[in-house]
């Protein structure tokens, strides 16, 4: 076994299983569109937990949400949770202006229906 093999090995187990072999996405580029979510977990940081998605429209990426989305992918039982990986959830991202003037992103699920 290589090193590489066997340092790869020590990995199983840590991280997002549907991460492995994909790149981060930017997460801007997706605002203003309707994209379908996949699957998401959650990943722990310094500033708390939040989630980590992927989408029908990109194979390549994985992208982090922000507070919105995370808040509300919170909500998911594990039964929803197995329905969106079975079904997608179509959810368009947009930005607005609070009433701060701070731009956030909006989250829409079902934005067609």
């Amino acid at each position: 076994m290589s090193l590489k093999d066997k340092a790869k090995s020590m990995n199983a187990g840590k991280g997002i299983e549907f991460m492995a072999d994909r790149t981060k996405g930017n997460a801007e580029e997706l605002q203003g569109k309707t994209v379908t979510i996949r699957d998401y977990a959650f990943i722990t940081g310094t500033d708390g937990e939040y989630v980590v998605f992927i989408i029908d429209e990109d194979h390549e990426a994985f992208y982090f949400g922000g507070k919105v989305l995370t808040d509300n992918m919170k909500e998911f039982t594990e039964e929803e949770h197995e329905e969106i990986i079975r079904d997608g959830l179509p959810t368009k991202f947009d930005v607005r202006k609070s009433k701060n003037k701070r731009n956030y992103t909006s989250v829409e699920f079902y934005p067609e229906a």
